[in-house]
Parts: C-alpha cells; sequence; structure tokens
C-alpha cells in the first residue's frame, strides 16, 4: 500500500513538473514575441493590411491640327461608403436624406431601400459599401455636397475610386492611325507615343478592409501622379472625313477588298489625312489595318515616274521617240504587254509613252538605258532614296523590297523590264507618295510626318519641324519634263476624264497585276492606283489611291482610284480657302465682288466685311438674299412666316438644311453639290412638321 501511494505521488510531482515547466516556456516565449521581437513583428502585421498601390494618371489627349479631339479620355467614378466611419447622432439625423439625394441621383433604387441597404452594412460592420459604378464626374461633385457625405470620408464614410475612359469623338475615322493600347498591343498613334501619353503614375496607401477590399488610408495621396501630355497631329479632321467619304465610295461601287488613301502638304510632308478600309462583308467596310503606312505591293505603272527620273538623269529627253510595237514587245523569254493590249500606236514621244502608260515604250526604255549596266539603275534608286523607310512616327513601316544585286539569282534577263513598270520589287503606300510629294515640292523629298507638336497645359513641349530627305532629288531639267509628263497624263492620256476647268493637277494612273501564291503566278485581281498633286502650277497638296482587287468589272486606275483623288481635291480645293488667290485690294485688277448668295446675316456680314464690301443689314432680320456689287451691296429679307415654305434657292447647304430642319421641322433629302438651285416644295407654298422636301444643288 505504501509503495503504491509513493507511486502515484511520483506521477503527480512529474506532470506538475512538466506543466511547470511547459507554462515557463509559454511565458517566456509571449515575453520573446510581446517585447523582444515585438516591434518587428507588429510591422508585419502591419505590412499585411496597409500597403502602397500605384494611382494612374490622366492619360493625355490626341487633337487635329486645328484643335478638334482625336482621342481623350473622361474620368469616371465607383462609389463606395464606409457606413461606420460617420458616428451614431450624425447617421441618424442625415440617413433618410441621403437616401432620398442618392435615389433622386443615380435612380436605380428607392430611397427606401437605399436607406435598408447603408443601415444593415453599418450594423454588420461592413467598412466598404458599394453604392454606384461608373459615376461622372459632375455626379460625384453633386455627391460630395450630399448629407454625411460632405463631411468628408473620415466623418462621412464617402470613397470615391477614380478611373478613366478611353472614348473617340470621331469613332472609326482615322482610327488605325490614331490607334490604341491594349494587352493585345500598341498600335498607331496611341502606341508610339504612349510614354508620353501616359504620364507618371502616383503612389498611395491602402488599407485593407473587411471583404478583401483597399481603401486609401487619408484623403491625400502620398505621391500625385504626373499626368500625361497631349500629341497635336498634323491631321485636319475635315480633309480626313473628306478623304475617308470618298475612298468609301470607290470601294462600295467597286466592291473593292481594301483601299487607303493618304493626302500630304507639300511644302511640309505633313499628312492632313490618311483613310484605310477592309471589307468585312458585302458593302461593310472598316478601318482595321493601316495599308497606306503597313502594306508593301508591287505599285505598278505608278513607279513609272521613278524610272523615268532616272533616265531622265541619265540624258533621255522628253521628245525622243520609242516604238510601242502595237502593245507588245518581247523580252528573253517573257512578252511585255500593255495594259490595254493590242492598239495602234507604233513610233511615239516620251511624253505620249508615259501618258498612255505604255509598258512596253517605259520597259524598252529603261532596257536600252540599264539592261547591260543594271547597277546603274539600282544607283539611281538608291541615290533617289526609294530604297529605305520614310521614318515616320508610327510603327509598322516595312523597308522596301527592292532588287540590289545584279549578280544574284532572282536577277533575270527581265528583271529591268519589269522593275522599270513596277514589278519585282514592293514599297508602300506612302513611301510612293513621299516621291511624288517630292516632285510637287520642286524636288525636295521631306520626310511625311503625323506629329505637329506635343503640348503640357497648353504649353508647347516640343515642336516637331519638316525634315528634307533628299535635298534635290534631280535637276531643274528632269524636274519640268516630270511635271510636264504628269501633266500630259490627265490633258491627254489614261486620266484624261478626270480633267476639270477649275483648276489643272497632274499624275500618273496605276494598273498592277496582283501575283497569286496558290497559283504561283499573276492572276485575274489587279490593284488600281493614282498618285498625283494639285494645283499643277503651285502644288499643295500630294494625294495617293490605292485600291486592291475591284471585282465590278472596272478595275483601271483611271476609273477606279482617279476619281476618288478628283473627289478629294475638288473638295478640298472648294472648301479651303488658302487654295484661291488672295483678294488684293491694292491690285489694279481689283474691281470688287459682284455675287448673289442667301444666307444667315451675321454670316454674310463677316464674308462682306471680309471682301471689304459695304453693307447695312438690318440686325433684327436673321436670313437675308444679298447682293455685292463692287464694293457695295443690296438685300432683301428672307420671309420665314411659321408652317409657310421659305425660298432657300441660292443657299448653301449647310444654311438650308439648318433653316429646314430645325426651324420647320421638315425631313430633306439632298442631290448634288454646290448651292440650292431647286426645291421639291415651293416657296409660299403651306407646310408641316415632318413633311418631306427635296433640295437640288449646283
Amino acid at each position: 500500500m505504501e509503495n503504491t501511494k509513493k507511486d502515484i505521488m511520483w506521477r503527480l510531482y512529474l506532470v506538475f513538473a512538466a506543466l511547470l515547466v511547459t507554462g515557463l516556456l509559454i511565458s517566456a516565449q509571449i515575453i520573446n514575441v510581446q517585447f523582444v521581437h515585438g516591434a518587428e513583428y507588429r510591422a508585419m502585421a502591419d505590412s499585411m493590411h496597409v500597403k502602397q498601390m500605384k494611382i494612374v494618371p490622366k492619360r493625355g489627349s490626341i487633337y487635329s491640327e486645328r484643335g478638334d479631339i482625336l482621342a481623350t479620355s473622361y474620368p469616371y467614378f465607383n462609389i463606395y461608403m464606409d457606413p461606420v466611419a460617420p458616428d451614431a447622432a450624425d447617421f441618424k439625423k442625415n440617413i433618410d436624406s441621403l437616401s432620398i439625394c442618392l435615389s433622386h441621383l443615380f435612380g436605380d433604387m428607392s430611397a427606401a431601400q437605399y436607406k435598408q441597404k447603408i443601415t444593415q452594412a453599418r450594423n454588420k460592420g461592413k467598412r466598404y459599401l458599394s453604392i454606384y459604378k461608373k459615376a461622372t464626374l459632375p455626379d460625384k461633385q453633386e455627391l460630395e455636397k450630399f448629407p454625411l457625405f460632405r463631411m468628408g470620408k473620415n466623418k462621412g464614410g464617402l470613397i470615391t475610386e477614380p478611373l478613366e475612359r478611353r472614348a473617340y469623338p470621331y469613332n472609326s475615322l482615322a482610327n488605325r492611325t490614331i490607334g490604341y493600347v491594349s494587352n493585345n498591343g500598341a498600335i498607331g498613334l496611341e502606341g508610339a507615343y504612349d510614354s508620353i501619353l501616359a504620364g507618371k503614375p502616383g503612389l498611395s496607401v491602402m488599407r485593407k478592409v473587411s471583404g478583401g477590399n483597399w481603401i486609401p488610408v487619408g484623403d491625400e495621396n502620398q505621391i500625385e501622379p504626373e499626368d500625361g501630355m497631349d500629341v497635336i497631329t498634323t491631321l485636319d479632321i475635315n480633309m480626313q472625313d473628306i478623304t475617308e467619304t470618298a475612298l468609301r465610295h470607290s470601294l462600295v461601287k467597286n466592291n473593292a477588298a481594301w483601299g487607303t488613301a493618304i493626302v500630304m502638304e507639300v511644302k511640309t510632308g505633313k499628312i492632313k489625312a490618311i483613310a484605310n478600309l477592309s471589307r468585312r462583308g458585302e458593302g461593310n467596310y472598316v478601318e482595321d489595318y493601316n495599308y497606306a503606312i503597313s502594306t508593301r505591293v508591287e505599285p505598278g505603272s505608278t513607279w513609272k515616274m521613278i524610272s523615268l527620273l532616272s533616265m531622265f538623269e541619265d540624258g533621255l529627253s522628253i521628245d525622243d521617240m520609242v516604238d510601242l510595237h502595237n502593245g507588245s514587245y518581247q523580252f528573253a523569254n517573257k512578252t511585255m504587254y500593255d495594259s490595254e493590249g493590242h492598239h495602234n500606236h507604233r513610233d511615239e514621244t516620251v511624253k505620249t509613252a508615259f501618258a498612255l502608260s505604255s509598258n512596253v515604250g517605259i520597259s524598252r526604255l529603261a532596257y536600252n538605258y540599264y539592261g547591260s549596266d543594271p547597277q546603274k539603275y539600282i544607283d539611281r534608286l538608291e541615290k533617289l532614296g526609294v530604297t529605305h523607310k520614310t521614318g515616320i512616327e508610327i510603327a509598322g513601316e516595312p523597308t522596301p523590297i527592292i532588287k540590289n544585286d545584279p549578280k544574284k539569282s532572282n536577277w533575270y534577263k527581265t528583271t529591268i523590264p519589269w522593275m522599270s513598270v513596277g514589278y519585282e520589287l514592293q514599297v508602300t503606300p506612302l513611301q510612293i507618295l513621299t516621291v511624288y510629294n517630292g516632285i510637287a515640292n520642286d524636288g525636295k523629298m521631306m520626310k511625311p510626318y503625323l506629329v505637329d507638336r506635343i503640348e503640357k497645359y497648353g504649353a508647347t513641349v516640343e515642336e516637331h519641324k519638316p525634315e528634307v530627305l533628299n535635298d534635290k532629288m534631280c535637276s531643274k531639267r528632269t524636274l519640268e519634263e516630270l511635271k510636264e509628263c504628269m501633266e500630259a497624263v490627265v490633258d491627254s492620256g489614261t486620266a484624261k476624264s478626270l480633267k476639270n476647268s477649275y483648276y489643272d493637277f497632274a499624275g500618273k494612273t496605276g494598273t498592277a497585276q496582283l501575283y497569286d501564291p496558290a497559283l504561283k503566278a499573276y492572276g485575274h485581281n489587279y490593284l488600281a492606283s493614282f498618285a498625283g498633286y494639285f494645283p499643277a502650277e503651285e502644288p499643295k497638296y500630294t494625294i495617293i489611291v490605292v485600291i486592291s482587287s475591284p471585282s465590278n468589272g472596272v478595275y483601271y486606275g483611271g476609273y477606279v482610284s482617279g476619281p476618288v483623288f478628283r473627289e478629294i481635291a475638288d473638295k478640298v480645293y472648294s472648301h479651303f480657302i488658302n487654295m484661291r488667290e488672295p483678294v488684293n485690294e491694292q491690285d489694279s485688277l481689283f474691281v470688287g465682288v459682284h455675287a448673289s448668295t442667301t444666307g444667315y446675316t451675321d454670316d454674310l456680314r463677316n464674308i462682306f466685311d471680309f471682301l471689304h464690301v459695304d453693307e447695312t443689314f438690318d440686325d433684327n432680320t436673321s436670313w437675308i438674299h444679298a447682293e455685292a456689287n463692287g464694293k457695295t451691296s443690296t438685300y432683301s429679307t428672307l420671309q420665314t412666316a411659321d408652317n409657310i415654305m421659305p425660298d432657300v434657292r441660292g443657299m448653301g447647304l449647310r444654311d438650308a438644311i439648318y433653316l429646314l430642319e430645325d426651324t420647320y421641322g421638315l425631313k430633306v433629302d439632298v442631290q448634288g453639290v454646290g448651292k440650292v438651285v431647286q426645291q421639291s416644295i415651293l416657296p409660299g407654298q403651306q407646310i408641316n412638321n415632318g413633311n418631306y422636301v427635296a433640295l437640288r444643288l449646283h
């Protein structure tokens, strides 16, 4: 019995000792955690609930040269609330008013529903309650005036998360050139100038709250973001609209695969418009690829001007004769054909051969000059600069593919004849246009560019100046003869159907067969082109139009791409006053203005003042018919009685549509361009809101 008791006591002492040691160890560890490593562990805990987060700055905008917004970022806000932040008295006093204000502003829930939602979240201790997503800046400004919320984040519980949305006010207009930045890549000007547009991010201290959400610790950011700078392009939004509309008309009419058109300012190299359209379904064209800058093509006959430049520099004259061989000629084992097939032309001048776009004529001349010394032709192209990129700012421009070694296996006896007329080489439309622009610019080849300057808060940070690629492309004689040849194309050659009586222009048509990789041969699809400049006597703009695979039976450049050039040139010429000779009051030939027009009084007053024509228009009269006779004028009031059709003959389209649609509520159908010459509802007839009226312009 005694031994049993001793055994039990020994076991109890052992357990007690073990518990004592364990307690001492636990106490020691508590002391170690609390006092020895306490600061370290507390910092570690804080780091798990507080962190620095990047604040995205406002992205800069992209503008046209005249200040139209092409791309910009609009701010919006996600609205949250910390329902626990207000004290009990403030919450009870303001919750009803706040709920009514929120319901009235957003309209997505009733005031009672808002009150229930916020109160329940407060009772549960929720610190981050979503109120509304994607609120506008005016919404945010209004929220900050609401009961409770006007007390600030710490006392009122309002939390706003700033975000931004990229917007393009002109939708698809030039959108491939303007571009975008996304996870899939950076395209166009948005991509090329991303670092400038993006700005520099800031930093904010954020705290993790229930639900895994992060909210700012304080009202102020630790480091403020630096907003991005603005990019001012060389684009003119009116020219861009004109260019894209004209291109689209031709693509739809000819059911083509794709097309591109570029307008360049001659003296500077500024790109004023650039359109790229791809067929995506019957009659549907979208801008989803930048053919102008990124697509190499065999240019066909627009290259003949470059071949002619080389030969003129090497002694050829515009009046030299060449045998066109009725449209076909054998080189080695291949036959060269003129695009129109067999014809009756034999001995013709170089000027006529070029105007008729004779493949036989130009290739025979090139073979005579360079057949035995092809390196001479290659050197001419290299000196001219057409073997290199233009260096335009946005990514995607490829290097031209031009054979440069007659000793290689891909150089044939037929290479010079075929190269001379735009085959066995590949260049982009922009690279071709740059050469034509140089000819229009008296032999000075300018680098094409799309960005005029960089601005920050309206102040210019960086200005881009015109840059010369080749100061002297050729001799003065060559330049004069090239211009004469290109004018002949319009006067009597392949583009004579485009000639007009208002202004002269010059250029070259192109019709190239497209190579079919599947057939490993040239098929029955064509590339129709026109490159030229206007006005011919003092060039202001150069245009190239390239249309691929027209499929409605017409494929010649003069009939597919030429009309696009003409439509763009016509509208640019008529819409931009700098295309006309200035009115010089001191000129002895100036005898005043003689014109008749109808329009808005204030607009006509400004025009008459600019032309120094005296006027006595009545300030109380909105619409008038005015006659200018030299330095004086007369006018009569245009009758605009309710429900009575006014006389809009003589008005421009903008004024006519404004008066008829906005004032009278009519639906207007328009035919033609110019001024109104005929209206389907005669002046003085009774009209009602919603009536249709047809206007014919001329």
